[in-house]
């Protein structure tokens, strides 16, 4: 593969993962709003489509990953792929890094939010089933007994 392929294809596959963000976003919100109204059914639905999506996102980083080799070649074998995403900045004729910084920018703060809605629901999700085992009478005790 040629770098300017190899180019082509990162930005393609960072503006696929800004859609695929959206749409992990809008499926995080679905999720909250279901375990809210304790829609059990719907909840275990939208926890295929969340792995699905998050499958598919996982994959185009693993390629970004082979893409970034395939352009620095083995100078940053064991970095990160923020470093090795900067190295790759630095050796972009100038001009042509703008539009790649702004996208990966964008994408790091779409992967923040959906995160940061992920540990929303996680916590929601994790009270309601505490809750349940202390009304069926399931919860541990908080003391030990004497």
């Amino acid at each position: 593969m040629k770098p300017a392929e190899a180019l082509a294809h990162l930005l393609s596959d960072l503006q696929i993962d800004r859609e695929a963000y959206q749409q992990l976003r809008d499926l995080l919100e679905a999720q909250f709003e279901a375990a809210t109204r304790h829609a059990g059914g719907e909840l275990a639905l939208l926890a295929q489509d969340i792995g699905t999506q998050v499958d598919e996102i996982d994959t185009r980083r693993r390629k970004r990953l082979f893409l970034l080799q395939v352009l620095l070649g083995d100078a940053h074998p064991k970095d990160s792929a923020e470093l090795r995403l900067n190295a790759l900045l630095s050796r972009l004729p100038s001009g042509r890094e703008g539009g790649l910084v702004a996208l990966c920018r964008a994408l790091e703060s779409q992967v923040r939010e959906c995160k940061a809605l992920n540990l929303r629901n996680c916590s929601l999700i994790t009270e309601q089933h505490s809750l349940m085992r202390q009304v069926l009478g399931q919860a541990e005790p908080l003391y030990a007994q004497p």
